[in-house]
């Protein structure tokens, strides 16, 4: 069985303190996410990347936490820049999966096709998807 292709990229916060390399699939798993935590958090929709297993190389002492319940009663753990705010990384222990927010790339060029999800209960009434872009 071959081995899947990983390619190798980075990236920083807004104010450059925070800066990883991150190992992702060669057609990465990407979504808009549309649910009601992200909009909170962010004023709205945000891209993220799902990460293998430990695919982030990054300095931890950098980040801050902030842990809360999703609408699912499960633990989502964010983390975030501790000088400048910058989202970097979603937890969901739901799934047991962590996201990275896709801004935070240098190079997003690879990044040509993401699936919407949490769209239908929670999207802006204004914003119209495609029927085929949507998984949750």
């Amino acid at each position: 069985m071959s081995e899947k292709k990983m390619i190798e990229y980075d990236g920083s916060c807004i104010c450059g303190e925070v800066k990883f390399t991150v190992k992702l699939d060669e057609i990465p798993r990407v979504f808009n996410c549309h649910c009601i935590d992200c909009r909170k958090k962010l004023g709205g929709i945000i891209t993220i990347i799902q990460l293998r297993e430990n695919a982030l190389k990054i300095d931890e002492n950098k980040l801050s936490k902030y842990t809360h319940l999703g609408g699912s009663k499960n633990i989502i753990t964010k983390t975030f820049c501790k000088i400048c705010a910058a989202p970097v990384t979603t937890y969901v222990e739901k799934w047991g999966v962590s996201y990275l927010y896709a801004g935070l790339l240098n190079d997003v060029s690879s990044l040509q096709k993401a699936k919407n999800i949490f769209y239908k209960d929670s999207h802006f009434p204004f914003m119209k998807v495609n029927d085929d872009d949507l998984v949750i």
